[in-house]
């Protein structure tokens, strides 16, 4: 297989340079403060002093058929969080027992045959349907197989296969648990920030729309394509909440950490809430873009889509209020957004609405029934109008209560 490169030749010689300026940052980020970098660049060094430490007490106290094994299960051992690493480790513990037991079962009773070997695999195989034994289940077939095969079925070879086991198991948690992740909701209080300006800021810049005139269809096209992404921004959002509830669980760091974790489940409220909010908001500009297709729409406009601008930047306040309400003081936690953005109050034009007084929840539901009421009074019953203005009005009120059921601000 060749390279492909450009005419320069130079494709390689980039590549390595681009992966290789990528990993300086990476130190120099780990090394200027705390983060995921710094996190990963301590799982690495851990999972290589482990390793080393298990390879030599194995050399020390066991035969070197399986010394090897001690290492490879600290590197199986090690995980990203003190949950996910005990979970792992006795899971391939029990996978291994068993393995080992079937194949001294066979290899002493019925001795090393093809028919055995084959018996063997069968049962192997049943056994390592068990669920509870998760991704390690496929390591008792494969365990059975080895000592059935080098270690030719003996007790003796696999108790020691077992010890060497148990070394790597040992010395990875323990320094998964002496040198414990870091216990925090930064991450986690980002990206719940993050989604929360975005929605905010989805529903500011369509109000500010609304103030100068109306969309147009090119325009109501782009916050469709921005309403679509923030569906998919909050499932990555979730996942870095539950990363972050992950990291807590068994966590020895947690008893410093005091009762600051319970923020941690309530961010699936303010995640849930935000996606609803989106979906509202996307539903608000696909009536938008139907309007905008109308011949009649300027003369509409000023009926109806002028005031419910105000609407609009009512859900716009109370989304950026929720993201205040979780990310604190612009000072407390740094300065950049979930995947190395800027940090979500990095003043954008939505920061007049979001510095307006009042509960922003309230005050949408007021103006909501205002506009309604407004809307009964004037001439909007007319084919095509009315239904298309009421389905917007009940998709702000929708995003409205959404918002007000996340937990975060005192809503009224």
């Amino acid at each position: 297989m060749r390279w492909r490169t450009g005419k320069d030749g130079a494709g390689p010689v980039r590549a390595v340079a681009v992966r290789g300026t990528v990993l300086r940052d990476r130190v120099r980020e780990a090394v200027r403060g705390p983060g995921w970098q710094r996190e990963d660049l301590l799982l690495q060094l851990k999972t290589v002093a482990a390793a080393v430490i298990a390879w030599s007490l194995a050399s020390w106290l066991l035969s070197p058929r399986v010394t090897t094994f001690a290492p490879f299960t600290t590197l199986l051992a090690i995980q990203g969080t003190v949950h996910r690493s005990v979970q792992q480790s006795w899971r391939y513990l029990v996978a291994v027992t068993l393995g080992v037991l079937l194949a001294a079962a066979f290899g002493t009773t019925a001795g090393r045959h093809a028919w055995t070997l084959a018996v063997l695999l069968l049962v192997a195989l049943a056994l390592s349907r068990a669920q509870p034994l998760g991704a390690q289940r496929l390591q008792v077939p494969v365990t059975a197989l080895f000592a059935f095969s080098a270690g030719n079925g003996e007790w003796n070879y696999g108790a020691e296969l077992t010890a060497a086991v148990l070394i790597g198991t040992g010395c990875g948690l323990a320094a998964v648990l002496l040198l414990a992740p870091a216990v925090h909701h930064r991450d986690a209080d980002r990206s719940v920030a993050y989604l929360a300006e975005r929605v905010g800021d989805l529903a500011a810049g369509v109000a500010r729309s609304l103030r100068e005139g109306g969309p147009g269809q090119a325009e109501t096209r782009a916050w469709w394509d921005e309403a679509d992404a923030l569906q998919a921004s909050a499932r990555q959002v979730r996942a870095t909440v539950e990363l972050g509830e992950e990291n807590v669980r068994l966590n020895p760091r947690r008893l410093m950490n005091g009762g600051g974790l319970l923020r941690l489940p309530e961010h699936h409220g303010r995640v849930t809430a935000l996606e609803r909010a989106a979906h509202q908001l996307r539903s608000i500009v696909r009536g938008l873009d139907y309007a905008a297709g109308r011949e009649d729409h300027p003369a509409l406009a000023g009926d109806f889509l002028l005031p419910f601008a105000g609407l609009l930047e009512d859900i716009g306040r109370a989304a950026h209020r929720l993201g205040e309400d979780v990310s604190g003081p612009p000072d407390a936690g740094g300065g950049r957004g979930p995947e190395g953005g800027p940090d979500v109050d990095s003043g954008r034009e939505a920061d007049g609405a979001r510095q307006a007084g009042g509960d922003p929840v309230a005050d949408g539901r007021r103006r909501a029934a205002e506009l309604a009421e407004n809307s009964r009074r004037a001439d909007l019953r007319v084919p095509g109008e009315w239904p298309l203005y009421g389905a917007l009005l009940t998709d702000a009120r929708r995003a409205l209560d959404d918002l007000a059921r996340a937990p975060g601000p005192p809503w009224s």
